[in-house]
């Protein structure tokens, strides 16, 4: 698994067949739909999709997919596939009303209501031409305030096809791409060798968001569970974590954005340095964590590392297998002061980490709401935000299949005001995709973060390669994530 821009994707011609949700054939006969309130995360994000409408932004924003099916395509059998895909989430087959009242409801289809238009599109002479044809499609499909909110579609070539999804992010996280990957080429396996394809059922993200709002409705600025929080501002100055890098751009203004994926460890040596995390008591995220924090007090002096984490709200084994936004956003402090060593600034991290991880409950928009109004009427973060984000495929779903398959996920954000990272694991080694401003000061800034990262790694494997170099601290407990 990989995540790369769409460009880098990889489509080659061939011919292009689509699907999209259609609505009941017979209205008369269809049931009433079930209603659901939407999670905290579904309404801030449908907010400022109504704000960016109001504002006439011309922006695209989803996630997609994309994934091999080897050998000669069975169409029939991909299209079942697909079908049982939808059927069996529920959040696939909802759209979104907002009320009078202001709330955010979900109107839900039942999974024999929900039926696939298909779409012929036709052959495509190059992959740039398919590449070019699924972003115009994203772009003006996938809609927050439209629906459906998805597009699903397969490159038909003569010994392989490649299928490819695209969402709204209102509907999904990125763990729920691999889900989707790996329950499409299943069922598609099973169906296409006639046999019935049988999965468990998959607890419904519509249900997490209800059980989360009715946990925390009374939630008030005030409240004991919001003390890590409190605690988070009065060090770091404010609920956002400011990047610390001049990127050269304004508050309230969104930039046209740029999306690069480059390759910071190969396999071999990212072995080495996990190896490395483990001697000093902790896990590969944590030590990717304090490698970034080292880089970014070299090139920017800071002394205290402030980030955002999201984090997966997949504890509860009822959404082991769901498709939904299961991301809490969550804030964490560690010390990243001259002089210290990365065996001192990982177990900064350690610490910082194990406070976090008992706060991970607390829905962060309902932070945002209660701790910084005012910023909450904002689209976007205010201003740029250091955030951090890390995932290992290697232990993800699939992951045996992963050679064969070629999956891929293909986030897309034509404008930013930040600079966001994800870190990525799979076979090929250790990855770092990034979504920026594509203005001079930003570019600039951006590459000299990566270009610092990659030497503080460089540093610390030919440290750790010194001889007669014991590793420190190799006694710690590792965190519990």
């Amino acid at each position: 698994m990989h995540q790369v821009p769409l460009a880098l994707a990889g489509f080659n011609a061939g011919h292009l067949h689509e699907w999209r949700l259609g609505p009941p054939r017979n209205t008369l006969a269809v049931t009433p739909p079930t209603e659901k309130p939407a999670s905290y995360n579904q309404e801030k994000h449908f907010a400022a999709a109504v704000m960016a409408r109001q504002e006439h932004a011309a922006e695209d924003y989803w996630i997609g997919l994309s994934f091999r099916i080897p050998g000669a395509l069975d169409l029939d059998a991909l299209e079942s596939a697909l079908l049982r895909f939808v059927r069996r989430h529920e959040v696939l087959r909802c759209g979104f009303e907002q009320l009078i009242a202001g709330d955010l409801r979900c109107d839900v289809m039942t999974p024999e209501e929900v039926r696939l238009v298909h779409t012929d599109v036709g052959a495509l002479p190059t992959g740039e031409a398919v590449t070019s044809h699924i972003q115009a499609t994203f772009n003006r499909d996938i809609d927050t305030l439209s629906w459906p909110l998805f597009v699903m579609g397969v490159v038909v070539e003569e010994t392989q096809a490649i299928v490819y999804m695209g969402f709204d992010h209102i509907l999904c996280d990125g763990l729920s791409l691999v889900i989707a990957v790996d329950e499409v080429e299943r069922d598609y396996a099973a169906l296409a060798a006639g046999q019935r394809p049988v999965l468990e059922v998959a607890g419904s993200y519509l249900d997490f968001g209800d059980e989360q709002r009715r946990r925390y409705s009374s939630l008030t600025a005030s409240s004991p569970d919001l003390d890590y929080w409190r605690a988070f501002i009065a060090d770091a100055g404010d609920l956002f974590p400011r990047v610390p890098l001049d990127l050269g751009i304004e508050s309230g203004r969104m930039y046209a954005a740029h999306n690069q994926t480059v390759r910071l460890l190969d396999d071999t040596t990212a072995l080495t340095f996990e190896r490395i995390c483990r001697e000093r008591g902790t896990k590969l995220f944590m030590g990717m964590l304090a490698v970034v924090g080292m880089a970014l007090r070299d090139i920017s002096g800071c002394q205290t590392y402030h980030g955002f984490l999201p984090i997966s709200e997949r504890q509860n084994p009822r959404w082991q297998q769901s498709f939904g936004w299961f991301v809490n956003t969550l804030a964490i402090t560690f010390p990243i002061a001259d002089g210290m060593a990365f065996p001192e600034v990982v177990s900064g991290v350690q610490t910082g980490f194990k406070q976090l991880i008992r706060n991970v409950d607390v829905p962060f928009v309902k932070v945002w709401e209660l701790l910084a109004p005012q910023y909450y009427h904002l689209r976007s973060w205010p201003f740029p935000v250091n955030f951090f984000s890390f995932l290992d495929y290697r232990k993800l779903a699939g992951a045996d299949q992963f050679k064969v398959w070629q999956p891929k996920t293909i986030p897309e954000s034509s404008h930013s005001n930040t600079g966001n990272m994800w870190f990525l694991r799979n076979a090929d080694g250790l990855f770092l995709n990034s979504i920026f401003c594509d203005v001079p000061k930003s570019v600039d800034a951006m590459t000299r973060y990566r270009a610092a990262i990659s030497a503080t790694l460089e540093r610390i494997l030919q440290d750790e390669a010194r001889p007669g170099v014991a590793p420190k601290g190799s006694g710690q407990a590792a965190a519990t994530v």
